[in-house]
Parts: C-alpha cells; sequence; structure tokens
C-alpha cells in the first residue's frame, strides 16, 4: 500500500512539473510571437515612411524661409536657416536633380535632418550616376551596421556642376541600427602665431554635419566651451575643416577665404597656448583626444609654421606651413 501511495506523489509531482513547464514554454513562446509582431510592424512601418522622405526629397526644389536656393544656406546661423520648417527638396526649378542641393545635404546634422524629415529610425541618404558608376552623395548613418533596412530609389536626371544632365540614381534607406556617434578630428595648432590670433583646425571625416555646442578645448590651465556667433546651433559640415580662435574676427580678416570660424568662450584657448610647450585636449562627453608640444622638440615656435597633424586619424605630427581650413 506505501509502494502505491509514493507512485501517486510521483506522478503528481511530474504531473506539476510538466504542467509548470508547459506554462513556461507558452509564456516564451507568446512573448517570442510578440516581439515578433513588433519587428515586424516596425518594418511594415518602414516601407510607406521611406517612400514620404523619397517623396520631399524629389517632391519639389525645397525652400527656407521662402528661400528657394537653400543650399546656400547654413544650418543653425545667421536669420534664414536650415531648420525649423525647411523643404528639403533635390531638384533644381525645372525639375532635374540639383548637385549643388545634393552637396548640400553636408551640412545637415543627423538628427537634424532626420527630424526634419519626420525619421525616427537610421537614415542613408545616396546619389549616384549610372554612367559611369560614381557616388555624388552620401548622407546619413553607417548601413553596414544596420540589422534592419528598407531601400527606395528612383532613376532621375542629374545636372552636374559642369551644366551637365546624366542619368542618376537616388537611393534612401530606414535602417535600424547602433546610434551614430560624431568624431571631430584636431589636425592643426597654431601655437604661437608670427602676428594675429592663436588658433587651431578641427575636421569631421563624417557623413553628416557635426554639432558644436557640448564642444571644448582645453590646455593645462583652462577648459572653453567652443561658440558661434549669436547661433544658438553651429556645426561643421561633413568632410569639412573648422578653425577655433582666440579672435575669430582677427583670423577671418588673415585668412578670408576659410569658411568656418569659431571662437571660444573667453577669448582665449585655454589660458592662452604656452610657446614653450603645453598641452592641448578637444573634447565632447567621453571623447578627448590630447595633443602636447614642447617647443624646443616639436618647433612652430614663431616661425610662421604651425604643428599639423600627418593625417586625420595618424599620431604623427609635423611642423610645417600653416594651411587653415585645408586638411
Amino acid at each position: 500500500m506505501r509502494h502505491d501511495e509514493q507512485g501517486v506523489t510521483h506522478v503528481i509531482e511530474y504531473t506539476l512539473a510538466l504542467t509548470l513547464f508547459i506554462l513556461l514554454l507558452q509564456s516564451f513562446t507568446t512573448t517570442m510571437e510578440f516581439r515578433l509582431g513588433i519587428d515586424l510592424d516596425s518594418q511594415d512601418q518602414r516601407y510607406p515612411a521611406v517612400r514620404v522622405v523619397l517623396g520631399e526629397l524629389i517632391g519639389s526644389a525645397g525652400n527656407a524661409s521662402g528661400i528657394e536656393a537653400w543650399e546656400a544656406l547654413e544650418w543653425g546661423t545667421g536669420e534664414t536657416q536650415l531648420r525649423n520648417g525647411t523643404t528639403v527638396g533635390l531638384l533644381a526649378s525645372d525639375g532635374v536633380l540639383s548637385a549643388a542641393k545634393c552637396q548640400a545635404l553636408a551640412k545637415f546634422p543627423y538628427s537634424g535632418l532626420r527630424e526634419e524629415l519626420g525619421v525616427s529610425d537610421g537614415l542613408a541618404i545616396e546619389v549616384r550616376t549610372l554612367s559611369p558608376d560614381a557616388r555624388i552623395l552620401f548622407w546619413g548613418g553607417d548601413l553596414d551596421s544596420a540589422s534592419i533596412s528598407v531601400t527606395e530609389e528612383r532613376l532621375l536626371l542629374l545636372r552636374t556642376a559642369e551644366g551637365d544632365e546624366v542619368p542618376a540614381k537616388l537611393r534612401v534607406s530606414l535602417f535600424e541600427a547602433p546610434f551614430k556617434s560624431d568624431t571631430l578630428y584636431l589636425t592643426e595648432i597654431m601655437y604661437a602665431p608670427t602676428s594675429g590670433s592663436e588658433w587651431v583646425e578641427l575636421y569631421n571625416p563624417g557623413d553628416t554635419a557635426v554639432l558644436l555646442h557640448g564642444w571644448k578645448l582645453s590646455d593645462l590651465a583652462e577648459d572653453d566651451l567652443i561658440i558661434g556667433d549669436a547661433t544658438v546651433q553651429f556645426s561643421i559640415p561633413a568632410r569639412t575643416a573648422a578653425i577655433i580662435a582666440a579672435s575669430p574676427s582677427i583670423f577671418s580678416s588673415d585668412y578670408p577665404s576659410v569658411s568656418y570660424v569659431f571662437g571660444v568662450e573667453d577669448s582665449a584657448l585655454g589660458d592662452g597656448l604656452g610657446d614653450g610647450g603645453d598641452s592641448l585636449t578637444l573634447s565632447h562627453g567621453a571623447l578627448s583626444y590630447t595633443k602636447s608640444w614642447e617647443a624646443t622638440t616639436d618647433g612652430a615656435d614663431g616661425d610662421g609654421n604651425s604643428l599639423t597633424r600627418d593625417c586625420p586619424p595618424c599620431d604623427g605630427w609635423t611642423a610645417t606651413t600653416a594651411t587653415p581650413g585645408a586638411v
């Protein structure tokens, strides 16, 4: 009789364990189906969204503050700006794709253009000519890191800078990918000018503009925020160099051909860069890069040269003829 009771107990325990296993399996399966449903819903939503973005890009010549030639404007500077309701149309007035407007997308920061176009996903915009196959424009996030993507494209005529009209393909992609982080390189330091203002050069190697809000330059004694001239937002366009000068007005007078010139909050880089030696750090949040120098070994001490990085990501620096704004 005792043996039968033990057998019944084992059956009950087995039944309870099996029931618990089935419930856990059902819960896991339901969760996965729900997650898969979310992913499928998100993907389904990308198809109409990518068509909306493409439609805005090729639906008109665009405008900013009523100005159709918006490609001549800058993001976040001056009275007319590439923000606050800009229509980002890429066509010329006769309906041909404008190469100038395509290139002007380099002025938009990543978050800025996505907001203008109503996009929360990753975004990439590419223009290529068909014959020869050549990239005219790439703006946006890293498609190689995308886990899910949707692409739409259109064949159009593109008017080149020379005035020729050639067949081209405009491609727009929405995708799911890691957050795109901005990068700037410190590429040239004029710490002991023979005259004029101390300055440094920053280079943006990316495919979108970088907002300078929150970026700092620091020497051994003091930190300085980079600032613009009476602007709320200011930026360095894609694949472009900019100058941060102790006196932007003096620098611009000495080098009028340099387009992007900004200052710091107290009119001195740090507390003034040391001629005999110092250390300069470019930083933003967790990003930081430091260059130190000694005039006796590194040069550029009042001889008209600047300390110039051998290439944007390189570790080597050389004292050579100053070339502000040209990397």
